[in-house]
């Protein structure tokens, strides 16, 4: 994968799937290929167990049960935690936990701040533009959903397409 990477354009959708398998799978995509005279040597690479809360690439960490979830780093934003693997559609898919708790929620799409069923709050455009304006967060958040579609086959949508995700502004 990490070599399909690297023969692909950026913007290639067969490099997109690689990135995502590659984070999933928790490999640096930058890492270079060894020659046939460097051999592999396990106790230079070894760091022990990772920390739940190590972060593997910019912005996704593993949560406690090993889940994979996005942090991001905008001011604003940086006290919600996504869940890659959320079987919970409500308020949106993704949706934010307040510093990763059950309640409030955050719809990624509108910025509204649920407690429960109730809209409470919402965050600024700006915030929500500047969220799915972050690579990182656009692959992850497409992980999600197909993984959703995935699981969850007859899921109502709000829109048609939700692999369209919303436009970089």
């Amino acid at each position: 994968m990490v070599a399909l990477t690297k023969m692909c354009d950026q913007n290639d959708p067969v490099f997109k799937r690689a990135k995502q398998i590659l984070i999933a799978e928790e490999w640096n995509i930058d890492d270079e290929w060894l020659s046939e005279n460097e051999g592999f040597n396990k106790a230079s690479t070894d760091e022990g167990d990772a920390d739940s809360n190590d972060e593997i690439q910019q912005g996704l960490t593993r949560d406690r049960n090993n889940y994979l979830q996005f942090l991001s780093k905008i001011k604003g934003l940086n006290e919600w935690v996504f869940h890659q693997y959320d079987a919970d559609f409500h308020p949106s898919i993704p949706h934010g936990h307040f510093k990763g708790k059950k309640q409030p929620k955050l719809d990624a799409y509108l910025g509204w701040i649920y407690r429960g069923s109730k809209q409470d709050n919402r965050l600024s455009r700006d915030l929500i533009i500047e969220l799915w304006n972050d690579d990182e967060f656009r692959l992850f958040a497409h992980t999600a959903i197909e993984w959703y579609m995935g699981e969850f086959p007859n899921y109502n949508w709000r829109i048609t397409n939700p692999l369209m995700l919303p436009r970089r502004r």
